[in-house]
């Protein structure tokens, strides 16, 4: 360690003091230069004296920082076990219930014996559901997992029993019957554009896909609960709910939907009552201003399918 510098200026205690409250100036702080490197020395005791009241305030002050620090870890620590576990959607029933029954049936499909053949005829199943009612309106069922801790009064008895039903099989001649309403599979609810923090609201409130989401928002009773959940105008959660049914139409992904939104055309109604080079030319125009549209646009026989299938869609409302 290199001696200061004689001539080197000194700070005032006073300095000390305003950075570190409490901190008792024992001595004037100088600037000194070790190896390459010039910085300021602050005496925490004073020279033959035995007093380590600024240590002791130190050390106080460093306890205080990492009683802080661990708190906030621990906090993000939660929020990260939070955001690991798969969200628990209003469907859990449904698809606990389904992935049981298809392994089951997997499973006696392959059985090896030389007499028989065996398949699920019924299946019944009681078991006891945690039952969330939201402040949406929304309902969900949700299996207790082992050692989960539930108010009591929030649990219930739910009894099912499934019985098989055999498929329809398509028609080789023509797969669509006449006047049969084809939909989009239903989009899950991040497809319309939300924030993270936006999308794990409406998970946690039951609503996992962009259906659910348009069901729930056109309730007045809950279009307050929405506005508040997602930080978001009641303009702005009209405009999310078109966008949930735009992408009902067959043939329309979120981008699609958004430049359609963005052209004017903001419901199914408006692109059912649409003609083909009106959706492209106003497609076109509307592209350039949305992220992510890149360069494919549609062509009349694009345009003419969207319109027909929103005809249809419009047909059933």
């Amino acid at each position: 360690m290199t001696a200061p510098i004689s001539d080197s200026p000194v700070l005032r205690p006073e300095v000390i003091a305003a950075s570190l409250p409490n901190f008792k100036p024992v001595a004037t702080d100088e600037i000194v230069t070790i190896g390459d490197r010039t910085g300021i020395f602050t005496p925490l005791t004073a020279k033959g004296s035995d007093n380590t009241d600024n240590l002791s305030k130190i050390v106080e002050v460093l306890r205080s920082e990492l009683a802080e620090a661990r708190s906030s870890n621990a906090a993000l620590q939660a929020r990260v076990d939070e955001l690991s576990t798969p969200a628990r959607s209003a469907d859990n029933l449904a698809e606990g219930v389904q992935n049981a029954l298809d392994s089951l049936s997997d499973r006696l499909g392959t059985m090896t014996n030389t007499t028989s053949n065996f398949a699920v005829r019924e299946f019944t199943l009681e078991s006891k559901v945690h039952v969330d009612v939201t402040p949406v309106g929304t309902i969900g069922f949700q299996f207790v997992k082992p050692g989960e801790v539930v108010n009591a009064a929030a649990l219930s008895t739910v009894t099912l029993t499934v019985v098989p039903i055999p498929k329809p099989l398509p028609d080789p001649v023509d797969a669509t019957p006449a006047g049969a309403v084809v939909r989009a599979p239903d989009a899950p609810v991040e497809s319309l554009g939300l924030s993270a923090a936006q999308s794990a609201a409406l998970r946690g409130a039951h609503i996992a896909t962009t259906s659910e989401f348009a069901r729930v928002a056109t309730h007045a009773t809950a279009t307050a609960e929405l506005v508040s959940m997602l930080g978001i105008s009641r303009a702005e959660l009209g405009r999310y709910t078109l966008l949930a049914g735009l992408l009902t139409v067959p043939g329309l992904d979120p981008v699609k939907a958004q430049v359609l939104y963005e052209s004017g055309i903001h419901d199914v109604a408006t692109l059912a009552a649409a003609k083909p080079a009106t959706v492209v030319t106003r497609y076109a125009k509307a592209a350039a201003g949305v992220e992510g549209v890149g360069k494919w646009r549609p062509k009349p026989e694009d345009a003419a399918a969207w319109v027909a299938a929103a005809k249809s869609l419009s047909q059933t409302r």
